[in-house]
């Protein structure tokens, strides 16, 4: 991992992690233990048992999946960030205007590339990003035995990064049950989609930069 860190504050995360559970970049030689997280933490979503159907192989072509992806995005801008005790990711990728959805799909790897059932899905997603700058955030895991309130620690510490930037961020989600926690970090939830009977129905997310309030100004 980078010494790089991001101190996070505690005002209304008081009840999450302690400040010394510090976020920090994710080196590029560690990709492979960020695989494992993410593929653990996806094992029972609706859109990766949609996507991989056999349950007794599901984790394996996860992980498979995982690092094949996170090594392409090395050619490509990402950030993957984690806290200090390297059971919590975060994947956030920038969108920027002048690049269509169109572009997005074909810088995919070529694992995704191919004409399929489950690539021919993420382009239908893709119709809905919004058409404006903004930051993507593609995968949030915990490894089971994380520390309650680490996925949000993490998530909203990286959030506060972007406020500070003035950059919404843009999410999805398969999982209906994370729609509260989402929520709580300000997101707006939109509308549930569903592109077919034979796929899983998913739900967009928008988040505006949020101001800081005087008690996390404190913390700066």
């Amino acid at each position: 991992m980078s010494e790089e860190r991001i101190r996070g504050s505690q005002g209304r995360l008081s009840s999450q992690p302690p400040l010394e559970q510090a976020v920090e970049r994710v080196d590029p030689k560690d990709l492979d233990t960020v695989a494992r997280i993410l593929a653990v933490a996806y094992a029972e979503y609706p859109i990766h048992a949609w996507a991989m159907p056999k349950a007794a192989t599901r984790q394996a072509d996860a992980t498979t999946f995982f690092t094949f992806y996170l090594r392409w995005m090395q050619r490509h801008s990402w950030d993957v960030f984690t806290t200090a005790d390297r059971l919590a990711v975060l994947v956030m990728r920038p969108v920027r205007y002048n690049t269509s959805c169109s572009d997005n799909i074909r810088n995919l790897p070529t694992l995704v590339q191919t004409k399929s059932p489950v690539n021919e899905f993420f382009r239908w997603i893709e119709t809905f990003r919004p058409k404006v700058d903004h930051e993507y955030s593609e995968f949030l895991g915990c490894m089971p035995q994380a520390r309650r309130g680490s996925g949000f620690f993490l998530l909203a510490s990286v959030l506060k990064m972007f406020d500070r930037e003035c950059l919404p961020v843009w999410s999805w989600t398969s999982n209906p049950l994370n729609l509260p926690f989402y929520r709580r970090l300000g997101f707006e939830i939109g509308a549930e989609l569903r592109r077919d009977d034979s796929t899983p129905p998913v739900t967009p997310m928008w988040r505006p930069p949020m101001p800081f309030s005087n008690e996390e100004k404190k913390y700066e």
